[in-house]
């Protein structure tokens, strides 16, 4: 034997091995791939370029409630009755026409008339070596269960807010009562003096026209809170442009009487800043704060000290800084971080419903895109130190 022809036993052995380790490295890939595409958390599948599925994997067979592979294989969504066929045709036919990708869209899959999913797709198109389209593969998600969840969440919130504009109104309700306890005894008491007096014959008509003076004065004033108290009930659908001083200004007019009967002084350091926002949803904010504040005062330990309620606003670059500080004492430490949480109230049940700095988080967070935290301090006013909680406010301008 020569040595050329044993060279070329030895060399073609040598490829025949490559070969075969190359074949045997092939079949191991392909075997990895389809585990890989069998066990996949998603479903995955591919059609030709007719719509006909040529494979999928198991996921996809419980997402559409087929026992195997082979009710599967050569149909169309045609055949399997699909309420969304067409949209799954047309989707297909769109991304195969264009050579371009279908990402992250969600649809919905009807299954036995009766069973709806809800799925994130993705549809890639198939392209041959020559660039020629022969099918598309997609990879689909089934989201029903996180869907379901979020729109759950979504009818808790609504509703959540919905007892928050209620107790709200309750508190409101409770406030016009008070502003019109007075107007309505000065009102009555005139009317009952002017109304003795004529019995009695001892009627002067100057007297009269003072005291009928006076009955139309509190009318106006009574008119006058209405109008506040109903602007305060409409929802802002829009913004507007306000000045700071202005929004204090009639916050504090739906409250004074709480205030006042509470004996609590209110301090401004404030800039007036024009600002576009939604005046209701801030005045509501305004309230709740000061509200809690007042509140925080039922447990009020010093009583030779006054009662305050700070309120400071300032321009900072693009943004206003909204403070509102008492000195009612300050918020249990192992409390604080839980207090714009739904439902938590350290009143009792007759006296706090627990979402009025829930609200105040969810108006300022996702109505006006700002920040609020609420910080215990200790800070000197009049040469006298005190206790409390500062409610910090950071809106974009």
């Amino acid at each position: 034997m020569s040595l050329s022809t044993i060279l070329l036993y030895f060399f073609s052995k040598q490829q025949f091995n490559n070969l075969q380790e190359e074949k045997n490295q092939l079949t191991k890939t392909k075997d990895l791939l389809e585990t890989i595409i069998e066990n996949a958390p998603i479903s995955i599948f591919w059609k030709d370029i007719n719509g006909a599925y040529q494979g999928s994997n198991k996921r996809l067979l419980e997402l559409i409630n087929l026992n195997n592979k082979e009710e599967l294989i050569g149909k169309k969504d045609s055949d399997l009755n699909f309420p969304e066929k067409e949209e799954f045709v047309y989707d297909d036919k769109l991304i195969m026409d264009t050579k371009k990708a279908k990402l992250n869209y969600t649809e919905k899959v009807t299954i036995n008339k009766n069973i709806v999913r809800i799925v994130n797709t993705s549809k890639v198109p198939l392209i041959d070596e020559n660039g020629h389209v022969i099918g598309i593969l997609a990879l689909t998600q089934d989201i029903t269960d996180q869907v379901n969840n979020l729109n759950q969440l979504k009818e808790q919130e609504k509703l959540i807010i919905q007892q928050s504009r209620l107790a709200s109104m309750g508190e409101m309700i409770a406030n016009i009562a008070h502003q019109w306890r007075q107007p309505l005894s000065i009102i009555s008491t005139l009317a009952t003096g002017i109304k003795l007096e004529k019995e009695l014959k001892i009627s002067d008509e100057k007297n009269e026209m003072e005291a009928l003076d006076i009955i139309n004065q509190n009318t106006q004033y009574l008119s006058k809170t209405i109008d506040d108290f109903r602007n305060y009930f409409k929802k802002s659908n829009y913004m507007n442009s306000i000045f700071t001083n202005d929004l204090l200004e009639k916050t504090l007019k739906l409250i004074s009487s709480r205030l006042k009967d509470k004996n609590i002084e209110i301090i401004l350091n404030t800039e007036n800043i024009e600002i576009e926002t939604y005046e209701n949803e801030l005045v509501q904010i305004y309230i709740n704060i000061i509200n809690n504040a007042i509140d925080a005062f039922e447990n009020f330990k010093n009583l030779d000290s006054k009662k305050y309620i700070f309120i400071e606003n300032k321009k900072v670059d693009t943004f206003l800084e909204i403070e509102i500080k008492d000195n009612a004492g300050g918020i249990d430490d192992e409390i604080i971080n839980k207090i714009f949480e739904p439902y938590f109230t350290t009143k009792d049940e007759t006296q706090g419903t627990g979402l009025g700095l829930f609200m105040c988080n969810e108006l300022v967070t996702k109505h006006l895109k700002g920040n609020i935290q609420a910080i215990n301090t200790t800070y000197t006013y009049l040469d006298k130190k005190y206790k409390g909680t500062i409610f910090k406010i950071v809106l974009p301008l």
